[in-house]
């Protein structure tokens, strides 16, 4: 079996969506601040986001995206990464705040498992808005990143619980 294809095939989409993963995981370094939805309801009485979602968390994951996307615009000597760092940043700190937004709606209260939704709702937004500004992602690298992510989702949130990071191991 080759694997060079499929090598290749994982290290182009963790190019495409490296900003998106560091936006991502940069807030859980965050223990407070204060909330987006600066406690408001939703029409159905519950929090509309919930204190899991920051003011400081969205300014740190917005920087160091963005950040990611100049140092690969450095490393790969193209000007569109810095695009892709700040527009994948964007989407994915948005899917994030979308799937808290869906979680609230279910009743699930913070660091409640919501499988699928808390890995991959940042990988959607990113996504989303990366095909709106015209980058194409091939139907093989969306899989491939869906796949990296929910590994790395398993190990990184592991160790971020053992070193006392996150409240929960998921």
């Amino acid at each position: 079996m080759n694997l060079s294809p499929i090598l290749t095939l994982i290290a182009e989409a963790l190019k495409i969506y490296l900003p998106a993963m560091v936006a991502n995981a940069t807030p859980v370094f965050l223990k407070q601040g204060k909330p987006l939805d600066l406690g408001a309801k939703f029409i159905d009485g519950k929090r509309v986001l919930g204190d899991g979602k920051t003011f400081e968390g969205l300014a740190i994951g917005l920087f160091f995206g963005t950040y990611s996307g100049i140092i690969e615009t450095l490393v790969f000597k193209n000007l569109l990464f810095i695009r892709i760092g700040l527009i994948a940043s964007i989407g994915a700190l948005l899917g994030d705040i979308f799937g808290s937004f869906i979680k609230r709606r279910l009743g699930l209260k913070r660091g409640d498992p919501a499988p699928i939704l808390d890995q991959l709702d940042f990988i959607y937004g990113a996504t989303l808005l990366l095909y709106l500004i015209g980058v194409t992602v091939t139907l093989e690298k969306f899989i491939a990143i869906q796949v990296i992510t929910l590994i790395l989702h398993i190990v990184t949130n592991r160790i971020a619980y053992v070193l006392k990071l996150k409240p929960v191991p998921w």
